[in-house]
């Protein structure tokens, strides 16, 4: 699954090759809940809109996140709130 996530990320989001592994990585990470809305993107690049402490992912893909960037920062929501709450918020009124 890592590569073929590493290929989606080069090929269709022109990630660079060393941001396409990290990002992998970081994707495989992800806590279970948000575990069916990956699978439905690396099947098909189905969106999942996935909502966590108020932010989803429809809401930040609005604002220029791709939809890896915006399901780890749904995980980030899950891991430690209160720090990505206020962050993302911040970067939300910008």
């Amino acid at each position: 699954m890592r590569e073929k996530i590493e290929q989606i990320l080069i090929d269709e989001y022109s990630y660079s090759d060393h941001v396409a592994s990290v990002t992998a990585d970081d994707l495989l990470k992800i806590l279970p809940q948000l575990q069916p809305a990956l699978q439905a993107w690396t099947d098909n690049r189905t969106i999942t809109n996935v909502e966590v402490e108020g932010f989803s992912i429809n809401q930040l893909m609005a604002r220029d996140y791709t939809f890896p960037s915006a399901l780890i920062s749904l995980h980030w929501l899950l891991t430690e709130p209160d720090v990505a709450k206020a962050e993302l918020r911040d970067e939300l009124r910008r």
